[in-house]
């Protein structure tokens, strides 16, 4: 048996399915494959703009699609979760307010893009996401097929592999080339993969020596990239998760020491200082690299009463600051809540807000401390670096790993109910 092995099912619930085929999982690679952010800013020097290519994903999603709703069979049981319920609420209203712009080709465009995410988590309740061990190990094999490519980039093009930090530092960053991927994302997804193979082997998932090339292969993308944001997100991510899993307050209190143990490494090792800082000084640092300055203009902007509900538009992630006469810089918020105020309203922050909340319940009611941890991991990721990365208001990695861990622990606590309804009918 593998030592990824899903546990046995019991007779007559709703986790007695087929064991899921190659198809499914593969479609979730591609799935994942469809919400990267291809930036064509890889291949640009550091500062130069870029964009990235919506209509591209916008089909393969679509293709996915298509092809996940000719492998489903008519009458198929399905659920929508309480957080995916609430992104579709998101997105139907963006939509509302997208054609009160100008040109609201772009931002429709977008949100169709969302909108085929939704629908397709909704076709894989079944096969995939029924029962949240499968959903998981999809994932965790998603970002391995992710952070080999990254990899695989080196040997294809070391040129473009490297980037020059320049105006943030010194030295250079890891990032992909043959799937398009800036340092910080690199960075998300050796962290994924990190704490995905790490809770593997901890919960007897993973066997050791798989588990310790997966744990290996993401601390490797996270220091390479040098993202500091990655490296704190999971790291607060782990511990929560294993606090969440501890059955005694002592056990819970001992878990509080990892962060300050990691702390103090950072401060008194020379190299994980010297990364810590990637050559930047005093004033850099205390900016988050430059990121407070366009957070203070978004907070400082006047704007009208509909536009603080509405926002300026989805597709608007950058603010344009004015230092001086003719002195003009545009800058990317790089603040997952601020991009939400700036893009699409308080509106749009109280439904993601609520979303976020509400799959944190879920977390909390998960009754396997597996599902628990993986969840708590993804949710905890995802709260540190929605401060210093945009992506809740988009289809993008950071609300993919939202829905994720809301669903299989959903998913979880479902099958616990039918698995004690069934052995109440067994008495």
């Amino acid at each position: 048996m593998s030592s990824y092995q899903l546990e046995r099912p019991v007779p007559g619930t709703v986790e007695e399915v087929q064991k899921p085929a190659w198809f499914w999982l593969m479609l979730w690679c591609l799935f994942v494959l469809g919400v990267q952010p291809w930036s064509s800013r890889v291949a640009a020097p550091q500062g130069t703009t870029g964009s990235t290519n919506s209509l591209m994903k916008g089909l393969l999603l679509g293709a996915i699609f298509l092809i996940a709703l000719a492998a489903t069979k008519p009458g198929f049981k399905t659920r929508f979760t309480p957080s995916s319920s609430l992104y579709l609420l998101y997105v139907l209203f963006a939509t509302a307010t997208a054609f009160l712009l100008a040109e609201p080709t772009g931002p429709l465009m977008r949100l169709a893009r969302f909108l085929i995410g939704l629908l397709l988590l909704f076709l894989l309740w079944r096969p995939l996401v029924q029962i949240p061990e499968r959903l998981i190990r999809a994932h965790l094999w998603a970002h391995l097929l992710l952070a080999t490519t990254v990899i695989l980039s080196l040997a294809y093009a070391p040129s473009q592999a490297w980037r020059p930090l320049r105006s943030l530092g010194a030295g250079y960053r890891l990032q992909g080339v043959i799937i398009p991927m800036l340092p910080p994302r690199v960075g998300e997804v050796g962290a994924i993969l990190l704490g995905l193979a790490l809770i593997g082997f901890v919960c007897k998932k993973l066997s050791a020596v798989p588990a310790a090339g997966l744990i290996g292969l993401g601390v490797v993308l996270v220091a390479a990239s040098r993202t500091r944001t990655s490296a704190a997100a999971i790291a607060f991510g782990l511990v929560l998760a294993l606090i969440l899993t501890r059955k005694t307050w002592a056990g819970r209190i001992v878990s509080l020491g990892v962060p300050a143990l990691i702390g103090v490494a950072f401060l008194t090792i020379g190299s994980l200082h010297t990364w810590l800082l990637r050559g930047q000084g005093t004033q850099q640092i205390s900016s988050l690299s430059g990121r407070t300055t366009s957070w203070q203009a978004v907070l400082d902007e006047k704007v009208s009463l509909q536009t603080a509900i509405i926002g300026h538009g989805l597709g608007n992630k950058r603010v344009l600051l004015r230092r001086g006469e003719g002195d003009i810089d545009v800058m990317a918020i790089d603040n997952s809540w601020l991009g939400l105020y700036w893009e699409t309203g308080l509106l749009a922050v109280t439904i993601v807000g609520i979303a976020l909340i509400v799959a944190w319940i879920s977390v909390l009611r998960a009754p396997t401390p597996y599902v628990k941890a993986c969840g708590a991991m993804l949710l905890g990721y995802i709260t540190v670096a929605s401060l210093n990365e945009s992506g809740l208001s988009d289809l993008s990695s950071m609300t993919l790993h939202l829905l994720v861990a809301a669903a299989v622990c959903d998913a979880d606590r479902i099958r616990h109910q039918a698995r004690q309804q069934a052995q109440a009918l067994a008495r």
